[in-house]
């Protein structure tokens, strides 16, 4: 496996966000990269279990992850209600990077808080502990901050602060590291990371020219990071479905790489009427919808996606926009994409960031609710394909078991019931298992470390149903107002002399 200039999530532990009061999730080359830097197997994992056990927790505490380290705001509408009121809601990362020169292992971890004043995620500590690869993993580096602008208002300028470090003396030739007033000040007026941000990579860029060695890793480690989390680092939640499922539009992941650059996008492949595409775009749309029909072609027999150029848009900013029509063509036949069913759509949607991860050992796909709306075999044979020659790396959370008679144990990450020990893997199966029933089985019998289905209500679904429809003060009006209203037909039908089978 070619691991240049590649970045690659080997853990995370998630402390008081939403329904989890503590997970941790190690991947699957965990242990092959503590040990020898190297990949040893395909790093794809599914995670499963009841609803409500923290599955989608962890989709969302990867999105929190992708949007610090690319140096953007947090959205509060999006997250403000899955952090701890608290403040205590903690989230760290392991990463292994594998750069030109230099391999690293990356642990980064971020303490977020909500102001519920200003409607914004405050970001108020964060820390980067590191090691280089030689014969082993050395030269441990830390570097931590605490950011004042959020507790104090009133903090004077003249306080000086800096970054705390173990190894202070390695980052002297990195002044600002000294000297953070006006780092911490923008961050918190940005409400960004203090590390993971335009300011810091470009500082580092330049220090690195006359500075010691110290200063390039850390230009490399954040440089890489922020590249991995806007341009590598892939996460589809369910909320993309709302569009598939009202049939508006196929939101379309795009991802192009030349030897000099990588385009991505997410555009919406509009399925109720006429969509635009800004032209710019254009050219690595149709690029796009070519490479999804060339693998659609082998999931879905005889199925094409059509596009139809029907005019040039010259928009008030001055940009040209392509009005374009979407079909599917079966056989020859051909008809709006509006009327395909809600798997055939979200397959679309999600091809060709298959294709890209897939192909590109750079590449982490992270995606909630894989199954939905997919024939459980196709799924199936979609993931065994996956897992014999993916280079990337895919996180996944399903409903549908049949993904666990294609993957292997340690690719398969359970919820629990135990909100502080939220994510273990099962113990005891052996390769004569059917790994589906075992699951079923541990769900029913137990001999997990953890619980990983609630059925204590279970069997009280049937009272709860008949109790639902017992008398009630409303269901007591109900009755009384029905009973009356027969009599009162009753007593029609005799006047009138109507009888009952008549009409």
């Amino acid at each position: 496996m070619d691991n240049k200039n590649i970045v690659r999530l080997m853990e995370i532990s998630i402390s008081n966000f939403k329904n989890v009061g503590f997970g941790k999730v190690q991947y699957m080359n965990y242990h092959s990269l503590n040990h020898s830097a190297s990949f040893n197997s395909v790093d794809i994992v599914g995670i499963y279990g009841q609803n409500g056990s923290g599955k989608t927790a962890l989709i969302e505490a990867l999105d929190v992850f992708r949007y610090v380290i690319s140096g953007q705001e947090i959205p509060y509408k999006e997250f403000s209600g899955l952090i701890d009121v608290t403040g205590n809601t903690k989230l760290v990362a392991t990463f292994f990077m594998d750069t030109t020169n230099q391999k690293y292992k990356v642990c980064y971890g971020v303490v977020i808080k909500v102001d519920t004043d200003k409607e914004k995620i405050n970001i108020t500590e964060e820390k980067i502990v590191y090691w280089l690869r030689g014969y082993s993993w050395k030269a441990k580096r830390d570097l931590s901050f605490k950011n004042p602008y959020y507790d104090n208002d009133d903090i004077l300028e003249q306080t000086k602060l800096a970054v705390q470090s173990e190894h202070m003396a390695q980052f002297n030739d990195i002044a600002f590291l000294r000297a953070m007033q006006t780092l911490a000040a923008v961050s918190a007026e940005k409400h960004i990371s203090v590390f993971f941000n335009d300011r810091v990579s470009k500082a580092l860029r330049e220090t690195k020219k006359i500075a010691g060695v110290e200063a390039e890793n850390l230009s490399n480690i954040i440089s890489g990071l922020i590249r991995f989390a806007t341009v590598d680092f892939h996460i589809i939640k369910v909320n993309q479905l709302g569009a598939i499922n009202e049939n508006e539009c196929i939101p379309i992941n795009m991802r192009y790489e030349t030897e000099k650059s990588t385009m991505q996008a997410c555009l919406p492949l509009f399925i109720n009427g006429q969509g635009e595409i800004p032209g710019v775009l254009f050219e690595l749309f149709e690029k796009t919808i070519k490479a999804i029909n060339i693998a659609l072609k082998s999931i879905i027999p005889n199925l094409q996606i059509e596009i139809d150029k029907k005019a040039v848009l010259k928009k008030p900013d001055g940009q040209d926009y392509i009005q374009v029509k979407v079909y599917s063509n079966r056989n020859g036949k051909r008809f709006l994409t509006l009327y395909e069913s809600e798997g055939i759509k979200r397959i679309i949607s999600l091809l060709h960031f298959l294709i890209s991860v897939y192909n590109n050992p750079s590449v982490c796909l992270v995606v909630d609710e894989l199954d939905s709306g997919i024939f459980e075999y196709l799924l199936g044979e979609l993931l065994g394909v996956l897992k014999s020659e993916m280079r990337g790396q895919l996180i996944f959370t399903s409903h549908n078991l049949r993904a666990l008679e294609k993957l292997e144990t340690n690719s398969i990450i359970c919820s629990t019931t135990n909100p502080d020990n939220r994510y273990i893997r099962l113990l005891g199966v052996n390769k004569h298992n059917n790994r589906r029933d075992f699951y079923i089985r541990s769900i029913t019998i137990g001999g997990q470390e953890e619980k990983l289905y609630d059925d204590d209500d279970l069997q009280s679904i049937g009272y709860a149903f008949r109790k639902a429809g017992m008398d009630s003060d409303d269901d007591q009006d109900i009755r009384s107002f029905s009973s009356k209203l027969f009599s009162q037909i009753a007593d029609m039908e005799k006047e009138s002399g109507i009888v009952k089978g008549d009409c």
